[in-house]
């Protein structure tokens, strides 16, 4: 970390030596010295200060060091030249013990001290000059250049010390030089005097010990003590078991600490040397007996008998008479049979809350035959009544917590079940003959209303009415402010937690918003039970294993009504299930078996109630607040306080942000650090609000409503943002000049069955977008706080939030804006385009300059409970009231324009510009009546029209009589042929008409707050021949039309990195190819095709939400890319064709693509050729996802989804899959088919099929193992289309790389596999790679350019040929010289000779020649030099002849 505190280096100065500290950057931003900011060990602390006030710096550096298992770590300063070791701060009492204390001189010896001298000196000696004990430049001197902290001078609050107390770590603080910000200049110098010392010191990580803490199964040990006799400072092992502690050479004594296990004997280790640590693994014994203090506890027998009812309720009679001052005994209620439900109360003050206790409850025997619980239980009163007072540990556990144990829930199927029935039913199910344990209001029971009648699961459902067992227990959940909670069961041995059911009823890991929570619950009992925590339960179910002995209840097994789902969905409280035993009945003289294995679990479960949060909210005048819900970060579960202003959450080690919202109060938010294995306590004071604030602030904490001073920016940015932070909930898209907004509770998901209602805002001013902003808050907020009544808007209905664009600033009341006519007038084309464009159920525009409602003239029924929702209360608006100042500008008669749109005009301001505050009241005033207007949208009817057979009649025709006469259609919803339709309450009449059937009329009465089913069965009309089932009567067709391609270009906008779409084809008569990229182009790669119309592109939509929300909380898993092919639209008719695949395929080299098709799978001939086909390695891999694939089929049938028989009947198309064998010879791609299910009659598990055959590819993808990698140059740019070869000789198999050089290849697990690659232009490479049943091996090939010509290298060949061209000149030269000397021999011709001439000789004819050759023989001549001037009659003997010493030669030299 280079810079622990950026801001106060921006501030400061370079070659400032000694800088003032409140100017120079000392300090961060706040003007704070972040090394005295640290909690201090000798400063009283309650939980809550640790991190109170502390600075941002601070606070992320204590998570840091808290959450990372460091080991060893310096701090470098500047300002002297020396090693400081802890302690820094001196115990607060030192005045008392030494009064002529002054900061200084007096040391602070921590319990590793020796170690902490041996760190320092290890960085002095190996620094140029600190050693020395002096630096020039400094004013201290220090003995070899090292010092304790607090012997220098006292400091509070600093890092070092932190380090050392709250974690592993051992930290010094070295000051590095004198000069605080030397000039650059100097730094080369200053790394030539430390660099030694850094290096060595970073190697000192190395002494001491290390190892690893496992138990007796191999499962490491998280959490554990290291203990070294002498020393007063254990250290704790990792998550991995692992552990390092730093020692000098010496002789100690080591052992392990756990309360999950026995602790182990010292054991005798031996330093030798700081070089090399000594490695010392512990294996420690797990233990039900961690803690007694009295002997009394090991002479407690329990009862080896069971308990009828008259025993029972005998046993818990005499024990409440005998311990009256610690025991209540009471009854929640009664049976069916009439028996008492009883509950023994254990506390020191019986029968009241006591503030600030949390209470407990134990409930067994739910099921009747589970017996285990009912007698746990029982032996479990008595313990802890005869050791109250004689043992401290449950003595404080009575006196601090009001346990509430309720031995049997079901006493009446107690008494018709057997002793001996290990897994029987008799007695399991109450008299009435119902589970309890599926009787309970469970949180996706509209999803089973939303079922046909004729759904097997909807007539099955256990909770439609609850047994008075039930009820009683609701009532008692509710009554007492319980905190923590288990329920005994029997059949298993696990510790189970919620949730246990999941949206779609299918078995998948369903986590709550607490999940960390619940599991550390569950591991605290599995892991104090004596064998639960071994994870395997029953010796006849070897396929049945629980790791760690816990398990997810949604995962195991799907309930839906349980008890443990229903305490965390309605209470404060956490619950979870036991399993205490594989037999449910077991004969009585094994029960203290039971107990034995259940004892030490029972109590320390218990004892987790004191884990966590807890404290009192009050008000400035220390009045208690009850009801104040308690949030924790992002967690969407709050708790509520209790009567006395106190509450309780349980949380797991951690650093948290608590926030605490009451109405009428001000929220309130701090920070605190929860320890393990105890409570921290957090008091809250709240500011009560004014009046005025409390009547705007509602019930919802969305402060953006109720802020009075602040206009919400509506534009492209914000909305899409909002969209962004709300993703799960929220659609934006810009259509055209308007902005659109989609709120529902599953946007983008098919919506057919969900009211659609439009809210437009104001078409001038700011008043009508300000309104629904809020309102979209409202909503979004209100879904994550899970309120009731916006869950049920949301479940029924999507809102679109339609805002008209204005300016940025507030105008005055009457300011009609600066928008022209012709701006205006394309906002209400785009407006009248997009209410068009889609169905509305309802729509609804917010006007101003009035204060009233006006309907269009096209009346509709809903309209009815509208003018209720305001006209039966006192909302002001029981018409339309003139605000009195006149309407200067026609256009601000907004009310006329929407009702001519056919949209209902509700304006709640005579100003276009009310002033913020008005704004603010006037929303809060009306925000009930709001969302009783979405509230609509779950009261009227909804249903389908089907044939004879069952199947659905999407032609049909349905419309209601009203009482006045008139009649209304109904929309019908051309995928599915449901209907859904909004009506006040009253009676009506549904008239149905299908071509080729008869008319038939059908009574229904519509009651509030409810949605009426009706299923209409149409019989033939025996006088039509032929029925029609044609779909040429659309009447709206963007009821069944719909393309993916918007859809995708939002999903694109907001995850760019994450969704990439492309054209890839345009077939004939069959329309656009869509090519979707999710997830990151470095991720695994897999091709899905959605063949011919197999599945309609909407079913995405859900899918691709998950995903993002996996990727935000960074839960992907596999890591991969996914490639669909698909149409754009489900419109028109036809699969893709097989060149548009096979193109597709080729040119992204897909290792593996999964063609999903309906009902086709390949036959077992089919499958056998294909396997024969490839090669035998990618054979094996072929066989093992063909398996898989099997599985995955056979599932869907078990569970009873699929697609409709008709609907597959139309869009079967096996297409591809039927030509694997060519995919493959031609690519190297395997291609499998993925069958779709056939469901009689169910169209509306259509939608859900996407969802879990994605989900099983997922999975499928998830157990392969292979290789990928990249192939580039060595430039690193990536190398495209390069092949690599896996194996060798018969067993082989070929990928290729991508155009990003990219590859993969799934394989079989093997010790080694040769992977050759080649690529044109480049020599070939090769590596062995090992495939290991981890994550896709990663590989990357750097390829080298092939620089040889015909096989031979580069240079050698330039050289060659270099070599060889001058030869062919030498050559040629020669042969030319010989051929001119034979011509000139035979012809008789001179021969000429060359010399090097000077400037002043010239030959003008043949006598002045130098020589010439005559007769085989060279002759020398004179040679002259004549002047021109010179006369012809000159002496000889004045001219000067040259002689030219060259020799004579013939022919045969």
């Amino acid at each position: 970390m280079p810079s622990m505190n950026p801001d106060g280096f921006e501030a400061s100065g370079e070659g400032v030596c000694s800088p003032n500290p409140a100017t120079i950057g000392r300090e961060n931003a706040q003007k704070v010295d972040l090394n005295r900011d640290f909690p201090d060990q000798f400063l009283t602390h309650d939980d809550t200060t640790l991190i109170h006030n502390r600075q941002p710096e601070t606070l992320h550096v204590m998570k840091w060091i808290m959450d990372n298992p460091f080991v060893l770590s310096a701090n470098l300063h500047a300002g002297s030249v020396v090693a400081s070791y802890p302690f820094d701060s001196i115990p607060n009492n030192i005045k008392k013990v030494n009064p002529h204390y002054q900061a200084s001189g007096v040391k602070s010896i921590s319990p590793d001290d020796n170690v902490f001298v041996h760190l320092a000196r290890i960085y002095s000696n190996n620094h140029k000059t600190m050693h020395l004990g002096h630096s020039p430049g400094c004013d201290d001197t220090f003995e070899g250049g090292v010092t304790n902290g607090a012997e220098w001078y006292n400091v509070q609050g600093g890092m070092q010390d932190f380090n050392y107390v709250h974690s592993n770590c051992f930290e010094i603080t070295l000051e590095l030089s004198c000069c605080k910000y030397p000039l650059a200049e100097t730094l080369l110098k200053e790394w030539e005097n430390n660099e030694e010392a850094l290096l060595t010191y970073l190697e000192a990580t190395q002494m001491g010990v290390k190892g690893i803490v496992t138990d007796t199964k191999g499962t490491p040990v998280k959490g554990a003590q290291i203990i070294v006799s002498g020393i007063d400072h254990p250290i704790r092992t990792t998550e991995s078991g692992e552990y390092w502690r730093l020692l000098i050479p010496g002789d100690y004594k080591m052992s392990v600490e756990d309360f999950r296990h026995q602790v182990t004997p010292a054991e005798h280790v031996q330093i030798i040397d700081n070089k090399t640590p000594l490695v010392v693994n512990f294996t420690v014994l797990h233990s039900s007996t961690t803690e007694t203090s009295a002997s009394s506890l090991d002479k407690f027998l329990p009862e080896l008998k069971h308990h009828n009812y008259k025993e029972m309720e005998a046993m818990l009679q005499n024990l409440s008479a005998k311990y009256p001052l610690v025991t209540r005994l009471y009854s929640v209620g009664k049976s069916v049979e009439g028996r008492e439900i009883y509950v023994l109360e254990i506390t020191d003050f019986p029968g009241q809350h006591e503030p600030g206790e949390p209470e407990f409850k134990y409930v067994g025997n739910m099921h009747g035959n589970e017996v285990v619980g009912r007698e746990m239980l029982l032996n479990l009163i008595r313990y802890f009544l005869e050791n109250y007072g004689k043992n401290d540990r449950i003595t404080k556990l009575i006196e601090t917590t009001r346990i509430h144990i309720m031995p049997s829930m079901n006493p009446d199927g107690y008494e018709l079940a057997n002793e001996g029935d290990s897994d029987g039913y008799v007695g399991r199910n109450n008299v009435n003959k119902v589970d309890l344990n599926r009787n309970f209001p469970d949180r996706f029971d509209y999803k089973f209303a939303q079922l046909p009648d004729t759904d097997p699961r909807k007539s099955r459902r256990e909770n439609l009415i609850q047994e008075p067992e039930t009820m009683v227990m609701m009532q008692w959940i509710l009554s007492y402010p319980f905190v923590l909670s288990a329920n005994l069961h029997g059949g298993s041995l696990v510790a189970n937690y919620p949730y246990d059911d999941t949206e779609d009823w299918l078995r998948t890991y369903s986590k709550t918003p607490d999940d960390e929570v619940f599991r550390s619950l569950s591991q605290t009992y599995s892991n104090a039970h004596k064998t639960m925590w071994s994870g395997n339960p029953c010796s006849d179910s070897n396929d049945e294993h629980f790791s760690g002995g816990i398990t997810n209840g949604a995962e195991w097994y799907i309930v839906s009504g349980g008890m443990q789902d229903y305490n965390y969905e309605h209470s404060n409280c956490f619950e979870i299930t036991l399993e205490l035993g594989c037999n449910k009945y077991p004969f009585a003289r094994d029960i203290g078996i039971y107990w034995d294995a259940n004892k030490e679990a029972l109590i320390k479960f218990i004892e987790q109630v004191h884990v966590g949060v807890k404290g009192f909210i009050v008000d400035e005048n220390n009045n208690a607040v009850s009801g104040a819900k308690i949030y924790v970060d992002s967690v969407e579960h709050p708790v509520h306080s209790a009567d006395n202003g106190d509450y309780w959450r349980l949380l797991i080690p951690g650093m948290y942000s608590i926030s605490v919202h009451s109405p009428g109060h001000e929220n309130q938010s701090t920070k605190v650090i929860v320890k393990r294995d105890s409570s921290t306590s957090l008091n809250f004071t709240l500011r009560t609000l004014s009046s005025e604030l409390e009547a705007m602030k509602y019930h919802l904490p969305v402060s953006g409503n109720i802020d009075s001073y602040k206009l919400s920016i509506i534009n492209a940015e914000t909305l899409s943002s909002f969209s962004m932070e709300n993703i799960d909930m929220v659609d934006y898209e810009s259509f055209e000049n308007l902005h659109h907004l989609t709120v529902s509770n599953q946007p983008g998901a098919a919506d057919d069955m969900k009211i659609h209602i439009a809210l437009v805002g104001s078409l001038i001013g700011h008043s009508g977008n300000e309104v629904l902003f809020k309102l979209a808050r409202h909503l979004t907020l209100g879904m994550r706080l899970k309120y009731q009544n916006v869950i049920k808007i949301l479940q029924n209905a999507v809102i679109h939030f339609i805002f008209i664009p204005q300016s940025e600033s507030l105008g005055s009341c009457m300011d009609v804006g600066d928008k022209s006519e012709d701006e205006l007038a394309a906002e209400l084309k785009s407006l009248y385009s997009l209410l068009q464009s889609r169905h509305f159920d309802l729509g609804i525009g917010f006007g101003s300059r009035e204060i009233g409602l006006k309907f269009p003239t096209t009346e509709k029924a809903i309209y009815k409970s509208l003018k209720q929702i305001f006209n039966e209360s006192d909302s002001g608006i029981d018409g339309s009231v003139n605000c009195g100042a006149s309407i200067v500008d026609t256009r601000t008669k907004q009310s006329d324009i929407f009702t001519t749109m056919g949209l209902v005009s509700l304006s709640l301001f005579c100003c276009n510009e009310p002033e913020l505050k008005t704004l603010a009241s006037t929303y809060t005033k009306y925000e009930k009546h709001l969302l009783d207007i979405l509230e609509l949208s779950s009261q009227g009817i909804s249903g389908q029209v089907l044939d004879g057979e069952g199947k659905a009649l999407r032609d049909a025709e349905v419309s209601i009589k009203l009482a006045d006469g008139r009649t209304e259609i109904v929309r019908i919803c051309l995928n599915s042929g449901n209907f859904i339709h909004m009506l006040p309450a009253g009676s009506y009449v549904l008239k149905i008409f299908s071509n080729g059937f008869l008319e038939k009329n059908v009574q229904v009465e519509v009651v509030n707050q409810s949605l009426r089913e009706v299923t209409v069965s149409l019989q033939l009309d025996s006088n039509v021949k032929e029925t029609t089932n044609s779909m040429s009567m659309l009447k709206h067709p963007y009821d069944h039309f719909y393309y993916p391609r918007m859809t995708f270009r939002e999903f694109h906008n907001k995850n760019p990195e994450l969704l990439e779409y492309y054209d890839v084809d345009v077939q004939k008569n069959s329309g656009e190819v869509l090519g979707l990229r999710v997830g990151k182009r470095t991720w695994r790669k897999v091709g899905i095709v959605f063949d011919g119309s197999t599945i309609s592109p909407t079913n995405l939509t859900s899918w691709l939400r998950t995903y993002f929300s996996n990727v935000a909380e960074n839960s992907v898993k596999p890591q991969v890319q996914y490639e669909f092919l698909l149409k754009d639209g489900n419109d028109t008719t036809g699969g893709l064709s097989l060149s548009t695949v096979f193109n597709w395929i080729s040119a992204h080299h897909f290792p593996l693509v999964f063609d999903i098709i309906c009902n086709s799978p390949l036959t077992t001939e089919e499958q056998t050729y294909f396997l024969n086909e490839v090669g035998r390695m990618d054979k094996m891999v072929a066989e093992n996802i063909l398996s898989m694939l099997a599985r995955a089929k056979h599932h869907q049938e078990e569970m009873n989804y699929g697609s409709s028989c008709e609907t597959c009947a139309h869009k079967v198309n096996p297409g591809i899959s039927r030509q694997l064998t060519n995919l493959w010879s031609s690519s190297g791609t395997l291609v499998f088919p993925v069958s779709m299910t056939c469901v009689d009659g169910d169209h509306s598990m259509e939608d859900v099929q996407i969802i879990h055959t994605l989900k099983h590819i997922n999975e499928l993808l998830e157990n392969l193992h292979g290789i990928q990698g990249f192939v580039t140059s060595s430039m690193h740019e990536p190398l495209p289309n390069a092949k690599l070869t896996f194996g060798g000789n018969d067993n082989e198999t070929v990928a290729w790389t991508d155009s990003f050089g990219h590859f993969e290849k799934p394989l079989l697990l093997a010790s080694e596999v040769l992977v050759k690659v080649s690529a044109p232009g480049y020599l070939s490479a090769s590596k062995v790679v090992s495939v290991t049943s981890g994550p896709y091996q990663k590989i990357h090939f750097i390829m080298e350019k092939d620089d040889s010509v015909l096989g031979i290298p580069r240079m050698a060949f330039v050289a060659l040929a270099a070599t060889t061209f001058l030869g062919i000149i030498v050559v040629f030269s020669m042969c030319v010289v010989i051929c001119r000397r034979r011509r000139a021999l035979n012809s008789g011709s001179n021969n000429y000779g060359f010399f090097q001439m000077n400037n002043a000789i010239i030959f003008e004819d043949e006598e002045e020649q130098l020589f010439s050759v005559q007769q085989d023989r060279v002759i020398e001549r004179k040679f002259k030099l004549d002047s021109e001037d010179e006369s012809e009659d000159r002496s000889d003997d004045e001219r000067s002849p040259i002689r030219v010493g060259m020799r004579q030669w013939g022919k045969k030299t």
